[in-house]
């Protein structure tokens, strides 16, 4: 298995993780272009989601993934969200028609089993759809202290972009979606279960370690000293969920820094594209080479 991304070493039938490749980006495009020369005729993605808020480009990109790989699972991020270039009066509207593109072109965003061909086994792939909370929101936000931060979040795209009709229900939009996981969530499961959101978790997963550092060659550097991501980092009511459902491994995105840590007992797995800027600056942790395989089937 190579940490980093890409095919070689594989045997079997193989779960594959990717997110954020904001397909916007031109120099992202190149990528992606390169990706679809290879060969996953047997494997199945998990794209955790941003890959455009162009409803056109996502689907185009959707079409290829499903052309290339076995099975493809798809959540929206914030980026598909963003109803600036969109006919979509709210961003909840939006979601709902992202759904029905993915229904349209057989891209799962309902758990579904995978594999099983040759043992009978198989695992359990688990979407868990997400917003982030805020802390003046709630008690759950993943919100750390960062001296000098701004709070309005003016830099923050989904400020102007995003916009959500009243939650009367449930009352903000992370408790819409965290309702929605428990309403289409299997009681069970008969094997293993892979879980995978755009947003993170918890709020250690925001931190690199040392080791990391060291391993993955990444450069510790904030390059907005007045932007507290943990502000829109995402929710712990996540984390309840993952360990609710028993997930063994956990893949999300959002955050463009790479990780591969397991905490108390769940494998944590981001793979990030992000900008050729990032990756340039050796921001990420680790190589681009493809998406990355988390599971096998042998």
């Amino acid at each position: 298995m190579s940490d980093n991304g890409g095919r070689k070493g594989k045997s079997g039938i193989g779960v594959y993780a990717l997110s954020d490749i904001h397909l916007d980006n031109e120099r992202n495009k190149l990528w992606f272009q390169k990706l679809l020369n290879d060969n996953y005729a047997d494997d199945t993605l998990i794209l955790a989601g941003d890959v455009s808020d162009d409803l056109d480009l996502l689907r185009e990109t959707l079409t290829a993934l499903r052309g290339l790989f076995n099975e493809v699972f798809f959540v929206p991020g914030n980026h598909e969200l963003w109803i600036n270039r969109s006919d979509c009066d709210d961003s909840l509207t939006k979601f709902w028609k992202i759904i029905d593109l993915c229904n349209s072109l057989n891209v799962n965003t309902s758990p579904a089993k995978v594999g099983g061909v040759k043992n009978g086994k198989g695992v359990w792939i688990l979407p868990l759809f997400s917003w982030y909370r805020k802390p003046e929101e709630s008690d759950k936000s993943l919100y750390y202290e960062k001296q000098g931060d701004d709070p309005t979040l003016e830099i923050w795209c989904d400020t102007h972009f995003v916009k959500w009709p009243s939650f009367k229900e449930q009352g903000s939009a992370a408790d819409y979606f965290l309702h929605l996981n428990e309403k289409q969530t299997p009681s069970s499961f008969d094997g293993p279960v892979i879980s995978f959101s755009h947003f993170l978790p918890r709020r250690d997963l925001i931190f690199s370690t040392q080791e990391e550092r060291i391993m993955n060659g990444a450069i510790l550097k904030d390059p907005h000293p007045a932007f507290n991501f943990s502000r829109v980092a995402g929710c712990s009511g996540l984390e309840e969920q993952i360990r609710k459902f028993g997930s063994i491994i956990h893949v999300y995105g959002h955050q463009h820094r790479n990780r591969h840590r397991i905490v108390d007992d769940i494998l944590y797995i981001s793979h990030c594209l992000g900008s050729h800027l990032e990756r340039q600056n050796h921001l990420l942790g680790g190589d681009m080479n493809g998406p990355k395989l988390i599971w096998e089937e042998k």
